[in-house]
């Protein structure tokens, strides 16, 4: 099978500490110190910051292909790796074609030359003709949609309009490969709509793409093949969406260790919340769901005291802003007469109609006059809701697992008009 593109154990390593220009004296330190480790025998360690361990995978030429992964996986280190921008530690990468990059905005752009320059110029260093850059400038302007500040510098150009440009030059240049970062974030969603059309225009054409964003429905929409990093190793590669649940699966893993069933809480002088759990319909202790299964909360109280008409509410969120559902007392009306000593409270909630992804459960108690808590509200515990996507659309890992985590049962019809 040929290649575009190749990493063969790559390993990366960026200088860290130390002067930024080392002198004289650094330099013979830096002797003294290895001959001292040779007299020694012990092994010379590593020196800098790890961004990539052994890292190996291909792109096929015409292929559509993500990296994704959290803030400081090497994602970038990868990109500039395939552009030439930096070298690597170990291993070896392989490059087949010219590589058209976007890695920041105002990448690839001099600040002092003109819009109008900056097209020339990067064109003269892809090694093209003044005919083929001519024939190429007014489509590379009509995209930016900058005919009005062609002649401006650079400089005196938002950071909105410097990606427009940058996109436009490095993916109208005949590209064998075209790379783009995060930097698409810059601009506004009508321009990034524009770009991911513009992406997979040029995979139809043959062009090889390597795509880095966290914009997971773009990433599942544009890319046929991912590689998920984290610190700096692959953690998956294959089939985008493959890829793209197991990477949402170790965020919600992350998510779910971080909250636990024994998450930290704020103490109460009148109630302690000393235990949370999670059972099934038949009463069996879990904290795995699937759509459409009844759940019960169980949560086992201390007072000191006796607390009259204690109400107790009960939160679901997927870690946004605010409660997917809420069962209340003070809505229901079920609160007890009275609870002292240890008492378990018990809510069960029926055919939940939550998506596959990590859920955070939150409660609160609030006295007889059902004003100010006796218990802060605040998160108590997790449980994740598993299963089978069903959908067939061109986002359906992304949009079904990041945005939208209520199921609603629907039937779409579409009708011409009379």
């Amino acid at each position: 099978m040929t290649w575009a593109v190749r990493l063969e154990e790559v390993t990366k390593r960026y200088r860290g500490g130390g002067p930024r220009y080392a002198t004289l004296r650094d330099h013979l330190a830096g002797i003294g110190r290895a001959a001292l480790g040779m007299v020694a025998r012990r092994p010379r360690e590593p020196q800098g910051t790890l961004a990539l361990d052994h890292v190996s995978f291909e792109v096929a030429p015409g292929e559509a292909f993500a990296i994704i992964g959290p803030n400081g996986a090497g994602k970038t280190t990868i990109l500039k790796l395939i552009s030439r921008i930096t070298y690597p530690t170990e291993g070896r990468v392989r490059v087949r074609g010219r590589v058209g990059a976007l890695i920041e905005v105002g990448s690839g752009l001099h600040p002092e030359l003109t819009g109008r320059e900056n097209i020339w110029l990067y064109g003269r260093i892809m090694g093209m003709t003044r005919r083929e850059i001519g024939r190429r400038f007014d489509a590379i302007v009509e995209f930016a949609e900058l005919t009005h500040a062609l002649d401006t510098p650079v400089k005196m150009y938002s950071s909105g309009m410097q990606l427009r440009l940058g996109f436009s030059i490095a993916s109208h240049l005949d590209p064998d490969i075209f790379v783009v970062d995060e930097a698409l974030a810059v601009g506004d969603a009508g321009f990034q709509a524009k770009c991911v059309e513009r992406m997979t225009k040029l995979v139809a054409e043959g062009r090889t793409i390597l795509f880095v964003s966290h914009d997971l429905s773009a990433v599942e929409t544009v890319c046929g093949k991912a590689v998920f990093l984290a610190g700096g190793r692959i953690h998956a590669a294959g089939p985008v969406r493959e890829v793209l649940k197991a990477y949402l699966h170790w965020v919600d893993g992350l998510r779910l260790t971080g909250i636990g069933t024994g998450a930290a809480r704020r103490p109460s002088r009148q109630i302690e919340l000393i235990r949370v759990s999670c059972h099934a319909a038949d009463g069996s202790e879990r904290y795995t769901f699937s759509t459409g299964e009844d759940l019960e909360v169980r949560l086992r109280f201390r007072t000191v005291g006796t607390i009259i008409r204690p109400h107790v509410s009960i939160g679901i969120t997927d870690g946004r802003y605010g409660n997917l559902a809420l069962c209340s007392m003070l809505v229901d009306g079920n609160a007890p007469s009275r609870m002292e000593g240890e008492t378990e409270v018990c809510c069960a909630l029926y055919k939940i109609p939550l998506l596959p992804r990590v859920y955070q459960l939150w409660c609160s108690v609030r006295g007889e006059q059902a004003i100010g808590d006796v218990f802060d509200w605040q998160a108590i515990g997790a449980f994740r809701v598993v299963g089978t996507l069903r959908g067939e659309g061109p986002a359906t890992v992304a949009l079904t697992t990041v945005d939208g985590p209520v199921h609603i049962e629907h039937r779409w019809e579409v009708r011409p008009c009379p």
